[in-house]
């Protein structure tokens, strides 16, 4: 065999051998270094274009400088470059200037270099090695070209292999994506990256077009620390003019040939050199016709991506784009397929027959049917038979006419309940427009359409009611618009409760009417009142209770299932006003048990507005405990009364018993209002004003009065009265007789309440008379001029001595307030008791202290000071501003008697004033309340004084007050001095001070 073909066909075994391609490169290259014919030395090199240079893929017997140096060759450097450039043959016998690549001690050698192509496309070089001066034979040459076709088929079939391999196997990374399609893309994504990565690059990663101009990294494979806190944008910033950010702003690849020296890629290079990144590349990922992101990729080498490895690239980008779109339709087509099968609408899909072959689990909730029972069914299974033929032969027409029909249904479930659909039915077609079946899609809508129901029919229930006001007509006519929305009721039952306390039937609906005609059942009869609640389902033992309460006539109509509501004032637990019942022969579903709480709760609304009304008008004119009129009826009905015949009007009191006292003796005032009731006859009227005040309208004048106060006391003897009571519970009753005490009701009440003043004194009845009126006018007179005192100069300051009873000479003055009236004073016992009554008398008071601040006598002063002026929280403000003046005030007995006067006195004499127990000897205070507050001075009641030579038992009161006084340390005076012979004993037995009209009368200051 020629030697030639030998080669040939040695070369060809070696380079389809199952080795990577670089192994087989490096076995050819052997086979060839050791043919000796060939004459050739035993070395050589084989290089393959990778990015645009030569790359030294295998060699033999190079020495350490060639290996380096000729690790990368740029095309047109050195002798391998020229030949990669030119594609033809080069043959030197020597080294010459044509070397550029030579190091010092280079032995002398010459080459033979052979292009490694395809047609015009040149894959790599092999340069041989000859002897100096050494040339190739014909056949040799000629050998070697053959062998450098080899090579050239070997380096395209492993990368065709390789472009084929890579893309397959991208393929089946979407196939083989998993199942949970949430993450598919992901493990496609990551997968792919992987696979880059086996393929011998660094790094790939894929990133997102995110929002605001950022690149989102989503997965990588290789050196991913690379991406750590890396920053990429896809805008026009400096982070956006990377290969990744321009490939996915412009759409198309992008190959960064060297990190070193792009000056685009500065953001990164420190980074990038790092990580060994010599070179990148970024190719776009077109989803659905949009850039979704990139695809990066990064090699060791500089200029590593020629056209054939983008080519590559770009192909696998495109398909990765085709599989991200793939995945996204797989998406979509599962959560359709979830929706269906998740969303709460009932669904339900029919063949040309209507026989079902798909039903989502959602008309299991809706109908109760589970989807496989209802496979190979019809929906007639639903059928509630409320609807009429006219409504299903619509419903064809619409079908057959390829239209889609929509209405309300009224359906029945599995158990029996009705309930309410909204549904859309719509023909299902198959390529060409071929009729496969039909679609049919509901919600469920009970409760909307329930409440709706029930709220219309409140509506119209609640305008008619203002417009009319409550009737049985108005009653039946919502119930029976009503039941239309409470889907399986059969009839609605309404009670009222009457005054009486039974209940009886006002209105119904979708029941016979006859049993309940004039029947009126007594509370415990109807329903017991125990129920756990006051509205809702009737179940179990609050079923069986209800029912057994029932009389049998209610019993009869409400056989079935049943709802109940208790109509209620005020809300659960108020007053009864009455029952709603409802019957079915099906369960009910709690929307219906919520459409008929709320029918339940617009009754209970209107019937206790209705209530409420009738309750504000009779209280309007009744008291809301007792229920007698009040005065306002009183005013209407009187005039109405006294237009004929005599008549006595009678204001009464219970004394004792008012106010909070009649409210807290709640069984005794029931008793005597009984009792009260008891002692008027007809046509008597008894009327309430307030706890314990009544109103008495006696028709035949002044006897009927007596009559009646008379019965009052026998019967107010015969009560059992509390402890003690017969001494405070006394009947007042003051009377004004019609006409002759007044021809008006005005008149007459003015003139009994007179009266009733005048019965207050000694209890029982008193008659109006015109001394009452006088007395009244003059007291009301007496009242004007006491306050128009204090607003103007109405009142005048008086001053008595107190005297030294030997030489009468003054030691100090006491002030006395008097009113003065048209130039004449009034007596102080006209108008003093009457302003301590109506308290008064404390603004008289400070109006006098006011005045001390622009009053000099040249004496102390002496001011006698009311229990209520004590009491009043101005006193001691006002005192205060008086400190330091002779002043001395006087306080009753009577008053210490009264709670917390004694922190008053410390305080008065805290100021520095005097203090001085005034008319003492009247019994009111005890001997350890003179010891404990701070007296001065102790004044002997003017009564002691006037008995003196008249009463011995009055002169020892005197002798041991005056012992008291001296034992006390207090300065004791005499009061009511008026002879010569009182002067004279008191003197006699001790007294040194004084005050009466002997001494001196009071003067105006």
């Amino acid at each position: 065999m020629p030697e030639r073909l030998r080669l040939t066909l040695d070369l060809a075994q070696t380079l389809l051998r199952p080795l990577p391609l670089e192994e087989r490169l490096q076995l050819a290259l052997d086979s060839l270094l050791r043919e000796p014919w060939l004459t050739l030395e035993a070395k050589g090199a084989l290089f393959l274009m990778k990015g645009g240079r030569l790359q030294l893929v295998a060699q033999r017997n190079l020495d350490e400088p060639l290996q380096r140096l000729c690790a990368q060759v740029p095309l047109g450097q050195c002798l391998c470059g020229r030949v990669a450039q030119e594609g033809a043959p080069l043959e030197l016998s020597g080294v010459t200037e044509a070397h550029t690549t030579r190091y010092p001690g280079m032995p002398p050698h010459g080459h033979a270099i052979f292009p490694i192509a395809a047609g015009q496309r040149v894959l790599g070089v092999l340069n041989l090695y000859l002897a100096p001066g050494q040339a190739l034979s014909p056949e040799a040459r000629l050998a070697l070209e053959e062998a450098a076709g080899l090579l050239a088929l070997a380096v395209l079939r492993e990368r065709a292999e390789r472009a084929a391999r890579v893309l397959h196997r991208g393929a089946r990374l979407a196939l083989e994506a998993p199942s949970h399609l949430d993450q598919a893309a992901s493990a496609y994504l990551k997968g792919l990256c992987a696979l880059l990565v086996e393929e011998g690059y660094l790094l790939a990663w894929v990133g997102e077009k995110g929002p605001g101009g950022r690149v989102v990294p989503r997965e990588a494979a290789g050196a991913v620390g690379y991406l750590e806190g890396l920053a990429v944008r896809h805008d026009e910033t400096p982070e956006g003019q990377g290969p990744t950010g321009r490939a996915i702003r412009e759409g198309r690849p992008q190959v960064l040939r060297d990190v070193g020296a792009d000056p685009r890629y500065g953001p990164w290079r420190l980074r990038a050199q790092a990580f060994g990144f010599a070179s990148s590349a970024a190719f776009p990922l077109w989803v659905e016709g949009e850039v979704w992101g990139a695809l990066n990729v990064y090699a060791a080498e500089p200029d590593a991506f020629d056209a054939e490895e983008v080519a590559l690239l770009e192909d696998l980008a495109g398909l990765a784009g085709q599989a991200m779109e793939r995945i996204r339709s797989y998406a979509r087509a599962y959560q359709l397929a979830q929706v269906v099968e998740q969303v709460p609408e009932s669904i339900l899909l029919t063949d040309r027959q209507g026989r079902i072959f798909y039903a989502n689990p959602a008309l299991e909730a809706v109908t109760g049917y589970r989807p496989e029972e209802l496979l190979g069914a019809t929906p007639r299974v639903f059928k509630s038979g409320l609807h009429p033929p006219e409504f299903y032969q619509s419903l064809w027409r619409t079908l057959e006419g390829g239209g889609a029909f929509q209405a309300l249904f009224l359906n029945r479930r599995k158990d029996g309940r009705l309930i309410a659909e909204q549904k859309i039915l719509a023909p299902l077609y198959g390529p060409g427009r071929k009729l496969e079946g039909y679609l049919a899609t509901s919600r469920l809508v009970t409760r909307e359409y329930a409440l709706s129901r029930v709220q219309a029919a409140l509506l119209h229930f609640n305008q008619r009611f203002l417009r009319e006001g409550f009737s049985p007509g108005l009653a039946l006519a919502l119930l029976q618009e009503a039941r239309e929305g409470l889907l399986g009721v059969g009839g609605l039952v309404l009670f009222l409760k009457g005054l009486d306390g039974r209940y009886s039937m006002v209105a119904a609906s979708g029941l016979d009417l006859a049993p309940w005609r004039g029947r009126a059942f007594p509370a415990a009869e109807l329903y017991p009142l125990a129920l756990p609640a006051s509205q809702g389902r009737l179940e179990g033992e609050a079923h069986r209770a209800l029912w057994e309460g029932l009389p049998p006539e209610v019993q009869g109509l409400l056989q079935g299932e049943g709802l109940y509501a208790r109509l209620e004032a005020g809300g659960a637990g108020g007053e009864a006003l009455g029952l709603l019942l409802a019957r079915a022969q099906a369960p009910l579903g709690p929307e219906v048990e919520e459409a008929f709480r709320l029918l339940a709760s617009g009754l209970e609304m209107v019937l206790a507005t209705e209530e409420e009304r009738k309750r504000t008008a009779f209280f309007t004119y009744h008291d809301p405990q007792t229920h007698l009129p009040n005065r306002l009826l009183l005013e209407e009905e009187a005039p109405a009364l006294l237009k004929e015949g005599s008549w006595a009007l009678g204001l009464m009191e219970w004394q004792g018993l008012q106010g909070e006292a009649w409210q807290a003796h709640f069984s005794l005032a029931r008793a005597l209002l009984a009792a009260l009731r008891s002692c008027l006859e007809f046509p008597d009227r008894l009327y309430q004003l307030g706890p314990g005040s009544f109103a008495l309208l006696l028709q035949g004048g002044k006897e009927a009065a007596l009559r009646v106060e008379g019965c009052l006391e026998r019967a107010l003897k015969g009560l059992p009265l509390p402890p003690g009571g017969a001494a405070w519970l006394r009947v007042a009753l003051g009377v004004a007789l019609f006409p002759e005490d007044g021809a008006s009701l005005g008149e007459l009440l003015r003139h009994a309440d007179l009266a009733l003043a005048e019965a207050r004194k000694e209890g029982g009845l008193a008659f109006f008379n015109p001394e009452l009126a006088r007395a009244h006018r003059e007291r009301q007179d007496t009242l004007a001029l006491l306050s128009a005192a204090l607003e103007g100069e109405g009142f005048r300051i008086h001053a008595q001595p107190i005297a030294e009873l030997e030489s009468g000479k003054p030691v100090a003055l006491e002030l006395l307030l008097r009113l003065e009236v048209e130039g004449r004073l009034v007596s102080a016992g006209t108008f003093i008791p009457l302003a301590e009554e109506t308290g008064l008398i404390v603004e008289m008071d400070l109006w006098l202290l006011n005045r001390l601040r622009e009053l000099d006598l040249g004496l102390p002063l002496h001011l006698n000071l009311s229990p209520k002026t004590l009491a009043d929280p101005r006193l001691l403000e006002t005192a205060a501003l008086l400190r330091g003046r002779p002043l001395e005030v006087e306080v009753t007995e009577y008053s210490l008697a009264q709670p917390g006067v004694g922190e008053v006195l410390k305080a008065l004499k805290g100021l520095g004033f005097g203090l001085a127990l005034d008319d003492f000897g009247q019994g009111y205070a005890s001997m350890n309340a003179l010891v404990e507050n701070p007296f001065d001075a102790l004044k002997v009641d003017r009564a002691f004084t006037w008995g003196i030579g008249q009463n011995p038992k009055a002169e020892a009161v005197l002798r041991a007050a005056l012992d008291l006084a001296r034992t006390l340390g207090l300065q004791a005076v005499a009061e009511g001095v008026e002879t010569e012979e009182q002067r004279r004993w008191l003197l006699q037995v001790g007294y040194r001070l004084g005050q009466g009209y002997l001494l001196g009368r009071p003067s105006a200051v």
